[in-house]
């Protein structure tokens, strides 16, 4: 799988954003892509500072353009060129067809978290995750790049594979090592869970399940493994109910800076790794975010 190629980084003039953009440059220097660093004004502001200041939206823009450019130019980038545009609309709306016009594979966003609940992303960055045509980086204000451990969150789909070639790539880049976690349902663990009444961790173990499914993790990934053969890969299977619980105790217990997960899974595990699950984990994980998308992305859905 070829890395990304083009890349978008969202700019809202945060801190956060800020961060995002960085870590664009740095990824990108790796396979040479190219950045657009994109703002979206919204058409609500342009019209009060065409009201405000007497001027026409041209004025405005030309204005909003100096200024992105500036913030560009002050970020630290080092010498890569990013081009930048401005936008003016909805902001989920024109960051995706900023994506399309560019042909971009990966949207660079920054996740932007409240002071009571600093690891939730924002509402645009989480619509991003469901619903934009290409791949999303969500980076954390904190986060500061190399990476050095990443989780792989696998379900055995085709997408899932195309998740674990790029957190392969980006492990290669960075010299990190990577954790390949599947999460297996059992039948025994989840009828000792019902009702809420969960039993003792090594009760509701299924070692035969669990060597069934290490195998079929390791077969999996073994063929993935040989376009990054000096990366340091760990396939790992945990049998828990809540598959979303598993994966972010996973990502804590081993202080990883990244997640990198699919958006559609497996019909047959459609908890792993779409709907509320994933939107819980991009939502709550505590560090910066990969979401891969399908090669083709089901029309008019999430």
């Amino acid at each position: 799988m070829k890395p990304y190629q083009r890349l978008i980084a969202a700019i809202d003039f945060t801190p956060s954003c800020r961060n995002a953009l960085r870590e664009a440059v740095r990824l990108a220097g790796g396979s040479g892509a190219a950045i657009t660093a994109v703002h979206v004004m919204d058409e609500f502001l342009v019209s009060e500072l065409k009201r405000a200041l007497s001027t026409d939206q041209a004025s405005v823009r030309a204005e909003w353009e100096a200024r992105l450019r500036k913030f560009v130019d002050d970020s630290d980038l080092g010498t890569p060129h990013v081009e930048t545009e401005v936008r003016i609309g909805n902001a989920f709306f024109e960051l995706s067809e900023s994506c399309r016009v560019r042909q971009a594979d990966l949207l660079v966003m920054g996740a932007k978290g409240s002071r009571n609940e600093p690891n939730r992303v924002g509402v645009i960055a989480a619509k991003c995750v469901r619903k934009a045509p290409v791949d999303v980086l969500l980076v954390r204000e904190d986060a500061q790049g190399p990476f050095k451990h990443l989780v792989a969150c696998v379900d055995l789909s085709e997408n899932s594979a195309k998740a674990v070639s790029h957190a392969l790539q980006i492990a290669a880049q960075d010299d990190a090592s990577l954790d390949c976690l599947h999460v297996y349902q059992s039948a025994l663990a989840m009828s000792l869970d019902y009702g809420g009444l969960a039993a003792p961790v090594a009760s509701t173990m299924d070692d035969q399940g669990l060597r069934m499914w290490q195998s079929e993790l390791d077969k999996f990934i073994e063929p993935l493994k040989a376009a990054a053969p000096g990366v340091r890969v760990t396939s790992l299977v945990k049998e828990r109910v809540n598959i979303r619980e598993a994966i972010l105790d996973h990502v804590t217990e081993t202080h990883a800076d990244m997640v990198v997960l699919g958006t559609r899974g497996k019909s047959g595990l459609r908890e792993l790794l779409i709907g509320t699950t994933a939107e819980k984990i991009v939502a709550n994980a505590p560090c910066s975010i990969l979401a891969v998308k399908p090669h083709i992305l089901p029309e008019g859905q999430d």
